[in-house]
């Protein structure tokens, strides 16, 4: 998502939507065609995987974008924001599967009576809607926020899925090989960036909000304004403090759950399990 906001940290920033339309499409086709070259190891998870054709469009560099927008993670503005995004996916995403339904024909297990009555398909576009009325789905899932942690490292340590950015720059804990432990020093993509871009010294933007700014509730608010448009779970933590209480910590669980999210997964740092990174 960062890599499709022109003229970062100025007014006239924008995500290009038409962009994200389009790789949306590709996305679905090239994730449909995966599913036909790909090597399972049993003959029954090659019946499950062809009888429904499930793939996972997903998202990732979301805060970075918001903070090149000068919006702030948690925020009304962000929460209208990745609603507004969550939803062009969604919508592209049975879009083109309903394009190749018509080119390559619907997923064996496709029912149009049970199917067109899910609440996913109800909320599509009216256009969209009627593709699919019209020509079924290739595809039985569409979309879903993977873990993309290891992959948001590779695309320059942009932030990962739906997560807020954890830290301006931060020293990660790495594994190796025989066993050890290294330090690596890390820096946020949209850090990096907005330092090429306004010089080494200049202060970083205010739309630069970190996992230690956010509540637990807010977590949860970003969470759920993207569920509405995900077919699959969401890979996101929400982050308690140390001292939350019992009471409280509770209470994420029924906000997750009241406010739609299909999945809630809480981490607070504690001296057994210690943490992965490190401010």
């Amino acid at each position: 998502m960062a890599r499709l906001v022109s003229e970062p940290f100025t007014d006239r920033a924008k995500l290009n939507v038409e962009a994200l339309g389009s790789l949306v499409a590709t996305a679905v086709r090239m994730l449909d065609n995966a599913l036909d070259v790909s090597a399972f190891a049993t003959v029954e998870q090659v019946a499950e995987a062809q009888s429904k054709r499930r793939i996972g469009v997903g998202v990732t560099g979301v805060a970075d974008a918001l903070i090149m927008l000068g919006v702030k993670y948690g925020s009304d503005a962000s929460v209208a924001l990745i609603d507004a995004w969550m939803q062009l996916i969604q919508n592209e995403a049975y879009r083109a599967s309903a394009h190749l339904a018509a080119e390559r024909g619907a997923f064996p297990a496709y029912d149009p009576k049970r199917h067109l009555q899910s609440p996913a398909v109800k909320a599509l576009d009216k256009d969209v809607r009627a593709l699919v009325e019209k020509h079924g789905l290739r595809n039985g899932t569409l979309t879903t926020i993977a873990p993309t942690g290891t992959t948001s490292l590779f695309a320059g340590n942009v932030s990962s899925g739906i997560e807020p950015v954890f830290s301006a720059s931060y020293t990660r804990i790495i594994t190796q090989p025989d066993g050890s432990k290294a330090e690596e020093l890390v820096e946020d993509y949209a850090v990096r960036l907005h330092r090429r871009l306004k010089g080494a010294t200049a202060p970083l933007p205010e739309a630069l909000v970190t996992v230690a700014d956010l509540s637990p509730s807010e977590h949860v608010r970003m969470q759920a304004a993207a569920q509405k448009w995900v077919d699959s779970g969401i890979s996101k933590t929400v982050n308690c403090p140390k001292d939350i209480s019992f009471e409280a910590f509770q209470d994420v669980y029924r906000q997750a759950y009241l406010q739609g999210c299909k999945g809630c997964t809480t981490y607070r740092p504690n001296e057994i399990t210690g943490s992965v990174l490190a401010a």
